[in-house]
């Protein structure tokens, strides 16, 4: 078996934040997420994943809430409201921040849905979809982002299937889940990641899921899309990161 997954899930900017934020307080208190075998990321978890995956450090991230996801603030307010947004608009947005940057050679996961067929699809470094294309098919969310065009077929936002895409971390021993749309809140989410957990128990996995604290889902609130909150979202992921740093660690080792 594959020793470690980090399977990171859907929840918009404010789950973006949040994720860093968790990210950043385990760093500090010497838990490595990027020391992960796998990375799976759905939507937003895509983009947290992919950085994850690209070797970044919480360090260098530190101003990235702040600056608004490091978007123009007109793309951020586009983001938030899809209004007028074309898919060309939208893949540039994600595409800026990337500089660039292709596939990191450790495995990741990036989930979407074919927006014709219903089907799932997992993206990966083979699979001959551009990275930017990847995650903007990812965070593609339904009746808000456009859907994003790869090899002739359109796609939408992974979380239309599932919010965390978990099945995909089976065959390892131990999967970190962070889902910030994984709890009772979100009733379809929940089942599907209690589903998933399930799955992977089953196969003879070790599991442990990490959700938004009572704190956070204040923060979340109703609409998970609000950039001004950003900033309370990591503030609320670096407090409860800390909390978490000395289970997580015992479990990731």
């Amino acid at each position: 078996m594959t020793e470690r997954a980090l399977v990171l899930g859907g929840g918009g900017i404010l789950g973006i934040a949040w994720m860093l934020g968790l990210w950043t307080s385990l760093a500090e208190a010497g838990v490595r997420l990027e020391d992960a075998d796998l990375v799976v990321g759905t939507s937003a978890g895509s983009v947290v994943g992919t950085l994850v995956a690209g070797g970044a450090q919480p360090a260098q991230l530190a101003g990235l809430v702040q600056a608004g996801l490091a978007l123009p603030p007109e793309a951020v307010a586009k983001v938030a409201t899809g209004t007028g947004l074309t898919e060309e608009e939208w893949v540039g947005i994600v595409a800026a921040p990337l500089g660039g940057a292709t596939w990191p050679p450790k495995p990741l996961r990036i989930s979407a849905v074919d927006e014709a067929s219903g089907e799932a699809v997992i993206w990966t470094r083979e699979s001959g979809a551009p990275l930017a294309r990847a995650i903007a098919s990812s965070c593609a969310v339904p009746n808000l982002l456009p859907p994003v065009t790869i090899n002739g077929r359109r796609y939408i936002d992974g979380g239309a299937r599932s919010g965390t895409h978990a099945d995909q971390a089976l065959g390892c021993r131990r999967v970190l889940i962070i889902a910030p749309m994984g709890g009772p809140k979100y009733a379809l989410g929940h089942e599907m990641l209690e589903k998933e957990r399930a799955q992977l128990e089953a196969a003879g996995s070790r599991v442990l899921v990490v959700l938004p604290d009572a704190r956070t889902e204040q923060v979340f609130g109703d609409n998970l899309m609000i950039p001004d909150r950003a900033p309370d979202a990591a503030a609320a992921g670096l407090e409860q990161g800390a909390r978490l740093a000395e289970e997580v660690r015992a479990f990731w080792g």
